[in-house]
């Protein structure tokens, strides 16, 4: 009976590391939610609770949350990994599957928001958010000389992005990140262990979670279908400046077309293994 229970308590502590791998993959994977996946999991109630109240409930949900954090850490270092090889090598093509895995969860994202009635305020927040961040954006991109230098700062704000990224789920911190051109440095940054990089990462997240999870939950939970579409908003803005629009060749452009093809065929079959799995 006891070794039974033992086993029954390594196989539950074993899934929760398999799912922070998933999870610290998410991190850096777009098109991938860590908010998303804190939910099919059943881990997000637990962490709101703990940076909610860590004193209170974190005596409570140690045991679920230790093994995690442990997974997370390690699938991050993972994909990072890879991810650097591929950057490195296949930028462009890597670039298109992302658009196409960042496009993939788009469907999800507007089926999920629809789950509470759609109001005049829920289009309105659509596309008020939509026209407002693609206009920042184009405005930098195509009229403004500001440029992104990576430095502290920066990289306390992309940790920001991170921890945000957990507590709205739909929101990927890969579309905001690379197009501030932030995104390499910190796959460099953290193939190399710099902790001039991992740290304000680490405080910038840490400082997001703590400080802004239980207001934007609040926010979430009082007006779902709102929040919702803020969110679609800000994924189709960030996605759009992503999409390649010159070819070397025809031969180029078939290639990126059916790597975005790819891209969206493999988010749309994450989204069926999730319902499979609810």
């Amino acid at each position: 009976m006891v070794k039974t229970e033992s086993k029954k308590k390594a196989g539950n502590a074993l899934l929760r590391f398999v799912q922070g791998v998933l999870l610290g993959s998410s991190g850096v994977l777009p098109g991938v939610s860590g908010g998303v996946l804190c939910v099919v999991f059943g881990i997000y109630k637990p962490l709101m609770e703990v940076l909610a109240a860590p004193v209170k409930k974190l005596k409570e949900h140690w045991k679920m949350l230790l093994p995690v954090g442990l997974g997370a850490l390690a699938g991050l270092v993972l994909v990072v990994n890879l991810l650097g090889a591929v950057m490195e090598n296949y930028k462009s093509l890597a670039e298109c599957v992302f658009v196409g895995l960042i496009l993939g969860t788009l469907p999800a994202l507007i089926k999920n928001a629809g789950k509470e009635k759609r109001t005049a305020g829920s289009y309105v927040a659509f596309f008020a958010s939509f026209i407002l961040l693609f206009s920042l954006l184009a405005y930098l991109k195509y009229f403004s000389s500001f440029a992104v230098i990576p430095s502290f700062f920066w990289f306390v704000g992309a940790g920001a992005v991170f921890g945000i990224s957990v507590v709205l789920p739909g929101l990927s911190a890969y579309t905001i990140l690379e197009f501030f051109g932030l995104f390499k440095p910190i796959v460099n940054g953290a193939l190399n262990f710099d902790f001039g990089v991992l740290v304000p990462i680490a405080i910038g997240g840490a400082a997001a979670l703590i400080l802004l999870s239980k207001a934007i939950s609040s926010l979430y939970e009082k007006n779902f279908s709102i929040m919702s579409h803020i969110i679609i908003g800000v994924v189709v803005a960030t996605t759009i400046p992503l999409i390649p629009t010159h070819f070397e060749s025809f031969a180029a452009f078939a290639l990126q077309l059916v790597l975005i093809a790819c891209g969206f065929a493999v988010a749309i079959t994450f989204e069926y293994f999730d319902k499979k799995i609810n």
